[in-house]
Protein backbone atom coordinates (compact mmCIF):
# COMPACT_ATOMS: atom_id res chain seq x y z
CA UNK A 1 0.00 0.00 0.00
CA UNK A 2 1.47 3.40 -1.08
CA UNK A 3 2.74 5.91 1.70
CA UNK A 4 -0.21 8.36 2.49
CA UNK A 5 0.99 12.11 1.28
CA UNK A 6 1.40 14.90 3.51
CA UNK A 7 0.40 18.20 2.16
CA UNK A 8 3.63 19.87 1.39
CA UNK A 9 4.39 16.54 -0.75
CA UNK A 10 0.52 17.10 -2.65
CA UNK A 11 1.11 20.72 -3.26
CA UNK A 12 4.35 20.42 -4.56
CA UNK A 13 3.03 17.47 -7.27
CA UNK A 14 0.45 19.43 -8.29
CA UNK A 15 3.11 23.05 -8.49
CA UNK A 16 5.04 20.45 -10.90
CA UNK A 17 2.02 18.80 -12.78
CA UNK A 18 0.50 22.22 -13.51
CA UNK A 19 3.78 24.23 -14.09
CA UNK A 20 1.98 26.78 -11.44
CA UNK A 21 5.64 28.41 -10.52
CA UNK A 22 8.86 28.76 -12.01
CA UNK A 23 11.95 30.64 -10.43
CA UNK A 24 12.18 34.20 -9.76
CA UNK A 25 8.20 34.41 -9.94
CA UNK A 26 6.36 37.26 -8.51
CA UNK A 27 3.36 36.19 -6.73
CA UNK A 28 1.06 38.25 -4.97
CA UNK A 29 -0.39 35.48 -2.21
CA UNK A 30 -4.01 36.18 -1.00
CA UNK A 31 -4.15 35.60 3.09
CA UNK A 32 -7.40 35.97 4.66
CA UNK A 33 -5.41 34.69 7.96
CA UNK A 34 -7.68 31.17 8.09
CA UNK A 35 -6.25 28.19 8.52
CA UNK A 36 -5.50 27.29 4.32
CA UNK A 37 -4.32 30.75 3.93
CA UNK A 38 -1.99 30.06 6.80
CA UNK A 39 -0.77 26.63 5.25
CA UNK A 40 -0.83 28.69 1.27
CA UNK A 41 1.62 31.31 3.00
CA UNK A 42 4.31 28.46 4.99
CA UNK A 43 4.03 26.46 1.94
CA UNK A 44 5.20 29.39 -0.22
CA UNK A 45 7.49 30.62 2.17
CA UNK A 46 9.28 26.86 1.93
CA UNK A 47 9.08 26.87 -1.88
CA UNK A 48 10.67 30.50 -1.96
CA UNK A 49 13.36 29.14 0.07
CA UNK A 50 13.77 26.09 -3.23
CA UNK A 51 13.17 28.30 -6.01
CA UNK A 52 13.71 32.17 -5.26
CA UNK A 53 10.36 34.05 -5.33
CA UNK A 54 9.06 37.63 -4.58
CA UNK A 55 6.25 36.89 -2.56
CA UNK A 56 3.75 39.47 -1.17
CA UNK A 57 1.35 38.93 1.34
CA UNK A 58 -2.24 40.39 0.08
CA UNK A 59 -5.02 40.91 2.46
CA UNK A 60 -8.78 42.37 1.51
CA UNK A 61 -10.74 43.53 4.64
CA UNK A 62 -14.21 43.34 3.71
CA UNK A 63 -15.49 45.34 6.50
CA UNK A 64 -18.56 42.67 6.86
CA UNK A 65 -17.36 41.58 10.82
CA UNK A 66 -16.35 44.91 12.35
CA UNK A 67 -13.83 44.36 14.89
CA UNK A 68 -13.57 40.98 14.23
CA UNK A 69 -12.59 41.71 10.58
CA UNK A 70 -9.98 44.51 11.96
CA UNK A 71 -8.62 41.71 14.29
CA UNK A 72 -7.71 39.18 10.96
CA UNK A 73 -6.07 42.10 8.88
CA UNK A 74 -3.83 42.67 12.33
CA UNK A 75 -3.19 39.55 12.38
CA UNK A 76 -2.44 38.54 8.94
CA UNK A 77 0.00 41.57 9.40
CA UNK A 78 2.27 40.35 11.81
CA UNK A 79 2.04 36.95 9.75
CA UNK A 80 3.42 38.33 6.65
CA UNK A 81 6.22 40.33 9.50
CA UNK A 82 7.13 36.80 11.09
CA UNK A 83 7.70 36.01 7.74
CA UNK A 84 9.60 38.73 6.52
CA UNK A 85 7.51 39.10 3.59
CA UNK A 86 6.25 42.63 2.58
CA UNK A 87 2.17 43.24 2.84
CA UNK A 88 -0.59 45.03 1.33
CA UNK A 89 -3.86 45.37 2.69
CA UNK A 90 -6.63 47.64 1.82
CA UNK A 91 -10.17 48.42 3.10
CA UNK A 92 -13.74 47.72 0.62
CA UNK A 93 -16.99 47.65 2.10
CA UNK A 94 -18.40 45.04 0.24
CA UNK A 95 -21.80 45.32 1.59
CA UNK A 96 -22.24 48.49 0.07
CA UNK A 97 -20.55 47.86 -3.50
CA UNK A 98 -23.06 44.88 -3.38
CA UNK A 99 -25.80 46.81 -3.35
CA UNK A 100 -24.79 49.07 -5.56
CA UNK A 101 -24.48 46.23 -8.10
CA UNK A 102 -27.19 44.42 -7.52
CA UNK A 103 -25.68 41.19 -6.15
CA UNK A 104 -24.74 38.92 -3.43
CA UNK A 105 -22.17 40.23 -1.01
CA UNK A 106 -20.23 36.33 -1.49
CA UNK A 107 -20.12 37.85 -5.56
CA UNK A 108 -19.02 41.32 -4.12
CA UNK A 109 -16.27 40.25 -2.01
CA UNK A 110 -14.81 37.45 -4.57
CA UNK A 111 -14.96 40.52 -7.40
CA UNK A 112 -13.09 43.42 -4.72
CA UNK A 113 -11.09 40.76 -4.09
CA UNK A 114 -9.59 39.67 -7.12
CA UNK A 115 -9.42 43.11 -8.52
CA UNK A 116 -7.51 44.01 -5.33
CA UNK A 117 -5.05 40.66 -5.86
CA UNK A 118 -4.32 41.59 -9.47
CA UNK A 119 -3.33 45.20 -8.02
CA UNK A 120 -1.07 43.29 -6.11
CA UNK A 121 0.73 41.12 -8.71
CA UNK A 122 0.91 43.86 -11.36
CA UNK A 123 1.07 42.45 -15.11
CA UNK A 124 3.42 39.58 -15.00
CA UNK A 125 3.00 38.64 -11.67
CA UNK A 126 1.14 35.28 -10.13
CA UNK A 127 -1.92 35.08 -7.98
CA UNK A 128 -1.59 32.58 -5.16
CA UNK A 129 -4.82 31.87 -3.64
CA UNK A 130 -5.85 28.92 -0.93
CA UNK A 131 -8.51 27.22 -2.32
CA UNK A 132 -8.67 23.10 -1.70
CA UNK A 133 -10.00 20.50 -2.48
CA UNK A 134 -12.81 20.81 -0.09
CA UNK A 135 -13.42 24.13 -1.69
CA UNK A 136 -13.67 22.83 -5.15
CA UNK A 137 -16.60 19.94 -3.63
CA UNK A 138 -18.42 22.78 -2.81
CA UNK A 139 -18.48 24.82 -5.59
CA UNK A 140 -19.15 21.70 -7.54
CA UNK A 141 -22.45 20.98 -5.46
CA UNK A 142 -23.15 24.78 -5.90
CA UNK A 143 -23.34 24.29 -9.54
CA UNK A 144 -24.73 21.42 -9.66
CA UNK A 145 -27.67 22.52 -7.58
CA UNK A 146 -28.11 25.28 -10.44
CA UNK A 147 -28.55 23.61 -12.92
CA UNK A 148 -24.70 23.78 -14.65
CA UNK A 149 -23.40 22.19 -17.50
CA UNK A 150 -19.94 20.61 -17.69
CA UNK A 151 -18.03 23.91 -17.15
CA UNK A 152 -19.17 24.29 -13.67
CA UNK A 153 -18.60 20.48 -13.18
CA UNK A 154 -14.98 20.97 -13.33
CA UNK A 155 -14.70 22.63 -9.70
CA UNK A 156 -12.21 25.09 -8.86
CA UNK A 157 -9.51 24.82 -11.68
CA UNK A 158 -6.04 24.17 -9.89
CA UNK A 159 -5.17 26.79 -12.40
CA UNK A 160 -7.05 29.86 -14.56
CA UNK A 161 -4.85 32.30 -16.45
CA UNK A 162 -2.28 33.76 -14.08
CA UNK A 163 -4.29 32.39 -10.98
CA UNK A 164 -2.47 29.51 -9.08
CA UNK A 165 -4.04 27.38 -6.21
CA UNK A 166 -1.67 25.11 -4.97
CA UNK A 167 -3.74 23.51 -2.18
CA UNK A 168 -6.18 22.16 -4.64
CA UNK A 169 -5.87 18.60 -4.49
CA UNK A 170 -5.30 18.82 -0.39
CA UNK A 171 -8.60 18.59 1.77
CA UNK A 172 -9.66 20.85 4.51
CA UNK A 173 -9.14 18.33 7.33
CA UNK A 174 -5.20 18.01 5.70
CA UNK A 175 -4.76 21.65 5.92
CA UNK A 176 -5.66 21.46 9.82
CA UNK A 177 -3.28 18.78 10.17
CA UNK A 178 -0.60 20.46 8.20
CA UNK A 179 -1.35 23.42 10.57
CA UNK A 180 -1.13 21.39 13.78
CA UNK A 181 1.97 19.59 12.47
CA UNK A 182 3.73 23.19 11.74
CA UNK A 183 2.53 24.83 14.75
CA UNK A 184 0.99 27.64 12.18
CA UNK A 185 -1.50 30.15 14.01
CA UNK A 186 -4.46 31.25 12.35
CA UNK A 187 -7.73 32.60 12.70
CA UNK A 188 -11.26 31.48 12.40
CA UNK A 189 -14.13 33.68 10.29
CA UNK A 190 -17.19 33.36 12.64
CA UNK A 191 -19.45 33.52 9.42
CA UNK A 192 -18.08 30.03 8.44
CA UNK A 193 -20.75 28.64 10.52
CA UNK A 194 -23.95 30.62 9.84
CA UNK A 195 -26.31 28.74 7.96
CA UNK A 196 -26.87 32.14 5.70
CA UNK A 197 -24.49 30.89 3.62
CA UNK A 198 -25.19 28.16 0.81
CA UNK A 199 -21.33 27.22 1.23
CA UNK A 200 -21.24 26.85 4.61
CA UNK A 201 -25.05 24.32 4.46
CA UNK A 202 -23.52 22.55 1.90
CA UNK A 203 -19.61 21.96 3.99
CA UNK A 204 -21.79 21.64 7.40
CA UNK A 205 -24.83 19.41 6.35
CA UNK A 206 -24.72 18.00 3.19
CA UNK A 207 -21.15 16.92 2.87
CA UNK A 208 -21.00 14.86 5.92
CA UNK A 209 -23.72 13.14 4.73
CA UNK A 210 -22.14 12.05 1.37
CA UNK A 211 -19.21 11.14 3.33
CA UNK A 212 -21.06 8.70 5.22
CA UNK A 213 -21.74 7.05 2.02
CA UNK A 214 -18.59 7.08 0.31
CA UNK A 215 -15.67 7.80 3.04
CA UNK A 216 -13.34 7.91 -0.35
CA UNK A 217 -15.57 10.85 -1.25
CA UNK A 218 -12.76 13.70 -1.71
CA UNK A 219 -10.50 11.39 -4.14
CA UNK A 220 -14.24 10.11 -5.86
CA UNK A 221 -15.06 13.55 -6.81
CA UNK A 222 -11.47 14.88 -7.31
CA UNK A 223 -10.98 12.03 -10.16
CA UNK A 224 -14.75 13.20 -11.30
CA UNK A 225 -13.94 16.88 -11.63
CA UNK A 226 -10.78 15.83 -13.35
CA UNK A 227 -12.48 14.11 -16.02
CA UNK A 228 -15.33 16.52 -16.34
CA UNK A 229 -12.25 18.67 -17.04
CA UNK A 230 -11.26 16.68 -19.83
CA UNK A 231 -14.54 16.85 -21.04
CA UNK A 232 -14.89 20.71 -21.08
CA UNK A 233 -11.70 20.66 -22.97
CA UNK A 234 -12.93 18.97 -25.57
CA UNK A 235 -16.04 21.16 -25.83
CA UNK A 236 -13.70 24.31 -25.84
CA UNK A 237 -12.01 22.96 -28.63
CA UNK A 238 -14.82 22.30 -30.74
CA UNK A 239 -16.67 25.75 -29.61
CA UNK A 240 -13.19 27.07 -30.90
CA UNK A 241 -13.63 25.55 -34.40
CA UNK A 242 -17.35 26.35 -34.74
CA UNK A 243 -16.18 30.36 -34.09
CA UNK A 244 -13.73 30.24 -36.52
CA UNK A 245 -16.41 28.47 -39.20
CA UNK A 246 -19.92 30.62 -38.20
CA UNK A 247 -17.96 34.03 -37.77
CA UNK A 248 -19.34 36.46 -40.32
CA UNK A 249 -17.08 39.60 -41.77
CA UNK A 250 -18.58 42.20 -39.06
CA UNK A 251 -17.76 40.17 -36.49
CA UNK A 252 -20.71 38.65 -35.37
CA UNK A 253 -22.25 34.76 -35.67
CA UNK A 254 -24.48 33.34 -38.15
CA UNK A 255 -27.75 32.46 -36.21
CA UNK A 256 -28.85 29.06 -38.05
CA UNK A 257 -24.86 28.14 -38.03
CA UNK A 258 -25.22 28.60 -34.18
CA UNK A 259 -28.54 26.45 -33.63
CA UNK A 260 -27.19 23.52 -35.57
CA UNK A 261 -24.62 23.20 -33.36
CA UNK A 262 -24.46 20.41 -30.84
CA UNK A 263 -26.32 22.06 -27.46
CA UNK A 264 -22.76 21.80 -25.42
CA UNK A 265 -20.99 23.49 -28.19
CA UNK A 266 -23.74 25.91 -28.29
CA UNK A 267 -23.80 26.97 -24.56
CA UNK A 268 -20.04 26.69 -24.29
CA UNK A 269 -19.91 29.44 -27.05
CA UNK A 270 -22.18 31.81 -25.27
CA UNK A 271 -20.60 31.21 -21.92
CA UNK A 272 -17.92 32.23 -23.66
CA UNK A 273 -19.22 35.74 -25.00
CA UNK A 274 -20.42 35.90 -21.26
CA UNK A 275 -16.72 35.81 -20.60
CA UNK A 276 -15.84 38.49 -23.00
CA UNK A 277 -18.71 40.55 -21.73
CA UNK A 278 -17.07 40.78 -18.65
CA UNK A 279 -20.66 39.38 -17.25
CA UNK A 280 -21.52 36.49 -14.71
CA UNK A 281 -22.03 33.00 -16.55
CA UNK A 282 -25.24 31.94 -15.33
CA UNK A 283 -27.41 29.63 -16.54
CA UNK A 284 -30.21 31.67 -16.94
CA UNK A 285 -28.24 34.36 -18.69
CA UNK A 286 -28.00 31.46 -21.21
CA UNK A 287 -31.29 30.21 -21.31
CA UNK A 288 -32.60 33.70 -22.36
CA UNK A 289 -29.80 33.88 -25.10
CA UNK A 290 -31.19 30.53 -26.57
CA UNK A 291 -34.99 32.07 -26.39
CA UNK A 292 -32.92 35.23 -28.16
CA UNK A 293 -31.85 32.41 -30.43
CA UNK A 294 -34.86 30.34 -31.59
CA UNK A 295 -37.36 33.13 -31.88
CA UNK A 296 -34.63 35.20 -34.28
CA UNK A 297 -34.87 38.62 -33.01
CA UNK A 298 -34.22 39.86 -29.64
CA UNK A 299 -31.66 41.61 -27.09
CA UNK A 300 -30.65 39.87 -23.74
CA UNK A 301 -28.92 42.71 -21.62
CA UNK A 302 -25.77 40.83 -20.20
CA UNK A 303 -24.20 43.50 -17.62
CA UNK A 304 -21.42 45.95 -18.70
CA UNK A 305 -23.36 48.12 -20.60
CA UNK A 306 -23.30 45.14 -23.24
CA UNK A 307 -26.29 43.65 -24.85
CA UNK A 308 -26.50 39.95 -26.53
CA UNK A 309 -28.44 40.85 -30.07
CA UNK A 310 -30.11 38.43 -32.40
CA UNK A 311 -31.51 39.70 -35.67
CA UNK A 312 -31.01 39.82 -39.39
CA UNK A 313 -29.85 36.29 -39.11
CA UNK A 314 -26.49 37.00 -36.60
CA UNK A 315 -26.06 37.52 -33.43
CA UNK A 316 -23.18 38.79 -31.03
CA UNK A 317 -22.38 41.16 -28.39
CA UNK A 318 -23.64 44.38 -28.91
CA UNK A 319 -22.92 48.19 -26.88
CA UNK A 320 -26.13 49.06 -24.61
CA UNK A 321 -27.72 51.85 -26.47
CA UNK A 322 -27.48 55.28 -24.02
CA UNK A 323 -30.92 55.70 -21.67
CA UNK A 324 -32.82 58.02 -23.38
CA UNK A 325 -32.57 62.14 -22.66
CA UNK A 326 -34.71 62.85 -20.00
CA UNK A 327 -38.39 64.50 -22.16
CA UNK A 328 -39.89 67.50 -20.12
CA UNK A 329 -43.30 66.37 -18.69
CA UNK A 330 -45.97 67.63 -20.55
CA UNK A 331 -49.55 68.81 -19.40
CA UNK A 332 -52.90 67.83 -21.17
CA UNK A 333 -56.49 69.07 -20.75
CA UNK A 334 -58.11 65.41 -22.02
CA UNK A 335 -61.35 66.35 -20.43
CA UNK A 336 -62.03 69.14 -23.06
CA UNK A 337 -62.83 67.82 -26.75
CA UNK A 338 -61.65 71.06 -28.01
CA UNK A 339 -57.88 70.70 -26.45
CA UNK A 340 -57.42 67.33 -28.76
CA UNK A 341 -56.04 66.06 -31.05
CA UNK A 342 -52.21 66.28 -29.26
CA UNK A 343 -49.17 65.11 -30.06
CA UNK A 344 -46.10 64.38 -27.85
CA UNK A 345 -42.68 64.04 -29.80
CA UNK A 346 -40.63 61.20 -27.71
CA UNK A 347 -37.69 61.63 -29.71
CA UNK A 348 -36.54 58.41 -32.12
CA UNK A 349 -38.82 59.25 -34.75
CA UNK A 350 -42.14 58.32 -32.58
CA UNK A 351 -44.62 60.48 -31.14
CA UNK A 352 -47.51 60.51 -28.69
CA UNK A 353 -50.73 61.04 -30.69
CA UNK A 354 -54.39 61.39 -28.26
CA UNK A 355 -57.15 61.70 -30.41
CA UNK A 356 -60.86 62.80 -29.61
CA UNK A 357 -63.24 59.65 -29.86
CA UNK A 358 -66.92 59.93 -29.42
CA UNK A 359 -69.53 57.36 -29.15
CA UNK A 360 -72.27 59.69 -30.57
CA UNK A 361 -69.84 59.84 -33.74
CA UNK A 362 -70.23 56.42 -34.52
CA UNK A 363 -67.15 55.30 -32.87
CA UNK A 364 -68.16 51.74 -31.57
CA UNK A 365 -65.62 49.27 -30.78
CA UNK A 366 -66.75 46.57 -32.89
CA UNK A 367 -65.28 50.00 -35.28
CA UNK A 368 -61.76 50.53 -34.11
CA UNK A 369 -58.91 48.24 -33.83
CA UNK A 370 -58.36 45.72 -30.31
CA UNK A 371 -55.26 48.29 -29.98
CA UNK A 372 -57.14 50.99 -29.88
CA UNK A 373 -60.06 49.61 -27.95
CA UNK A 374 -57.55 48.80 -25.20
CA UNK A 375 -55.87 51.96 -25.03
CA UNK A 376 -59.02 54.31 -25.35
CA UNK A 377 -60.06 55.93 -22.31
CA UNK A 378 -63.44 57.67 -20.47
CA UNK A 379 -62.27 61.48 -20.44
CA UNK A 380 -65.13 62.11 -17.84
CA UNK A 381 -63.50 59.71 -15.46
CA UNK A 382 -60.24 61.47 -15.51
CA UNK A 383 -59.12 63.91 -12.69
CA UNK A 384 -57.60 66.93 -13.27
CA UNK A 385 -54.79 67.64 -15.13
CA UNK A 386 -52.84 64.72 -16.69
CA UNK A 387 -49.09 64.64 -17.27
CA UNK A 388 -47.79 63.18 -19.95
CA UNK A 389 -43.74 61.70 -18.60
CA UNK A 390 -41.90 58.57 -18.72
CA UNK A 391 -42.23 55.80 -16.61
CA UNK A 392 -40.82 56.23 -13.08
CA UNK A 393 -39.44 53.74 -10.27
CA UNK A 394 -42.45 52.98 -8.10
CA UNK A 395 -45.41 53.31 -10.74
CA UNK A 396 -48.50 50.97 -10.30
CA UNK A 397 -51.27 50.54 -12.29
CA UNK A 398 -54.34 48.47 -12.42
CA UNK A 399 -55.23 47.58 -16.78
CA UNK A 400 -58.29 46.97 -17.74
CA UNK A 401 -59.29 42.96 -18.27
CA UNK A 402 -56.80 41.72 -15.88
CA UNK A 403 -57.20 40.28 -12.05
CA UNK A 404 -58.46 42.90 -9.21
CA UNK A 405 -55.99 45.05 -8.02
CA UNK A 406 -53.35 47.22 -9.04
CA UNK A 407 -49.48 46.14 -10.03
CA UNK A 408 -46.05 47.42 -10.10
CA UNK A 409 -45.34 48.46 -13.53
CA UNK A 410 -42.25 46.80 -13.20
CA UNK A 411 -43.52 43.66 -12.68
CA UNK A 412 -45.91 43.96 -15.32
CA UNK A 413 -43.02 44.68 -18.05
CA UNK A 414 -40.99 41.65 -16.38
CA UNK A 415 -44.05 39.19 -17.21
CA UNK A 416 -44.62 40.87 -20.74
CA UNK A 417 -40.77 40.17 -21.23
CA UNK A 418 -39.78 44.05 -21.94
CA UNK A 419 -35.56 44.45 -21.36
CA UNK A 420 -34.76 46.44 -18.54
CA UNK A 421 -33.28 48.96 -21.33
CA UNK A 422 -36.86 49.32 -22.73
CA UNK A 423 -38.89 50.00 -20.07
CA UNK A 424 -37.46 53.19 -19.14
CA UNK A 425 -38.21 54.49 -22.30
CA UNK A 426 -42.30 54.05 -21.62
CA UNK A 427 -44.98 56.32 -21.65
CA UNK A 428 -47.37 56.85 -19.19
CA UNK A 429 -50.34 59.40 -18.68
CA UNK A 430 -51.06 60.22 -15.29
CA UNK A 431 -54.00 62.08 -13.36
CA UNK A 432 -54.06 63.27 -9.52
CA UNK A 433 -54.92 59.91 -8.59
CA UNK A 434 -52.37 57.82 -10.52
CA UNK A 435 -51.36 56.61 -13.64
CA UNK A 436 -54.77 56.37 -16.12
CA UNK A 437 -52.76 54.97 -18.91
CA UNK A 438 -49.17 53.28 -20.06
CA UNK A 439 -47.46 52.39 -23.47
CA UNK A 440 -47.95 48.68 -23.77
CA UNK A 441 -50.44 48.12 -21.18
CA UNK A 442 -53.47 50.44 -22.10
CA UNK A 443 -56.01 51.87 -20.23
CA UNK A 444 -55.99 51.82 -16.18
CA UNK A 445 -59.10 50.33 -15.07
CA UNK A 446 -60.34 53.18 -13.21
CA UNK A 447 -60.25 55.29 -16.36
CA UNK A 448 -60.85 52.40 -19.09
CA UNK A 449 -63.99 53.36 -21.41
CA UNK A 450 -66.88 51.48 -20.67
CA UNK A 451 -70.75 50.91 -21.83
CA UNK A 452 -72.25 54.31 -20.24
CA UNK A 453 -69.13 56.19 -21.68
CA UNK A 454 -69.65 59.24 -23.88
CA UNK A 455 -66.83 61.03 -24.95
CA UNK A 456 -63.41 59.34 -24.72
CA UNK A 457 -59.63 59.42 -26.10
CA UNK A 458 -57.58 56.90 -27.69
CA UNK A 459 -53.71 57.27 -27.09
CA UNK A 460 -51.41 55.69 -29.93
CA UNK A 461 -47.70 55.91 -30.56
CA UNK A 462 -47.01 56.66 -34.05
CA UNK A 463 -43.64 56.47 -35.72
CA UNK A 464 -43.37 59.44 -37.70
CA UNK A 465 -40.52 58.53 -39.80
CA UNK A 466 -43.18 56.74 -42.02
CA UNK A 467 -46.49 57.44 -40.73
CA UNK A 468 -47.37 53.76 -39.40
CA UNK A 469 -48.55 53.00 -35.84
CA UNK A 470 -46.62 51.19 -33.92
CA UNK A 471 -48.33 49.43 -30.73
CA UNK A 472 -49.61 51.50 -27.97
Amino acid sequence: MPERQGLFEKALGAVQKYQMIQQGDTIAAGVSGGADSAALLDLLYRLGEMLPLRITVCHLNHCLRGEESDRDEAFTRALAEGYGLPFRAKKADAAAWAREHRCSVEEAGRELRYRFFRECAGEEGKIATAHTLSDSMETLLLNLCRGSGVRGLRGIPPVRGNIIRPLSGCTRREVEDYCRERGLRYVTDSTNLSPAYSRNRLRLRVLPELEAVNPALPAALAGFMERMEGQWRLVEELARGARERLALPDGRLDREGLLALPPPVREEMLLELLEEAGARQSSRLVEEMEKALRAGHGEVPVGGGVLFAVGGGSAGLAPRRPAPADLPQREAELSDPAALPVFFPLGGGRELAIRPFSEKKGGSAEKINKSALKNRLDCGRIKGTVILRRKKPGDRMAPAGRRAGSHPLKKLCQEAGIPPEKRQQLMVAADSEGIIWAEGFGADRRCAWREDSRQGCVLEIITTEDGENGEA
